[in-house]
């Protein structure tokens, strides 16, 4: 009685592992928190697709982020960062964790303070006006002119008949 209960058992447990996700990472289009980052050194951005005749269109750079719009069969259709879309292979990518995304969002440095160069160490300093004709540093020498030696022209012999 207690085999005839096994084989059933043993069928769901078999189709339970089958059906169980593999250890890969998957690729899923959703909202504006999934980004993902290239994991490789660099990898091909196809605008119009992988398969179009002239190769890719450019690489991007390791930890390039992006959002995956669309997965298809080994390449996935994602949205870059400044919102151009495009192609790059499943395989390259990986999801991005949120300290890279945090990074590559962040607004740029409010640069409307200038920075301004100061000299800390205490000594003498010289107000140089650039247009002042003293500062210009004089011309190169010109090479020394030997004098040409002596040319004579004097007509080949004429051969005997």
């Amino acid at each position: 009685m207690k085999t005839r209960h096994l084989l059933p058992c043993a069928a769901a447990a078999l189709l339970a592992v089958g059906c169980a996700s593999s250890g890969k990472p998957k690729v899923s289009s959703g909202g504006t928190d999934n980004w993902y980052a290239v994991a490789a050194i660099q990898t091909p951005f196809y605008r119009y697709g992988p398969q179009q005749g002239y190769g890719p269109d450019m690489q991007l750079p390791h930890d390039s982020i992006m959002q995956v719009i669309q997965p298809s069969f080994g390449y996935v259709k994602v949205k870059l960062q400044d919102g151009e879309s495009g192609y790059v292979a499943s395989e390259d990518i990986r999801p991005a964790p949120p300290t890279l995304v945090a990074e590559k969002l962040a607004p740029p440095p409010d640069l409307t303070t200038p920075i301004v160069a100061s000299h800390s160490e205490e000594g003498e300093q010289f107000g140089l006006d650039s247009n002042d004709p003293r500062l210009i540093a004089p011309p190169e020498p010109l090479p020394e002119m030997t004098p040409a030696t002596d040319f004579r022209y004097e007509p080949a012999p004429l051969p005997d008949n």
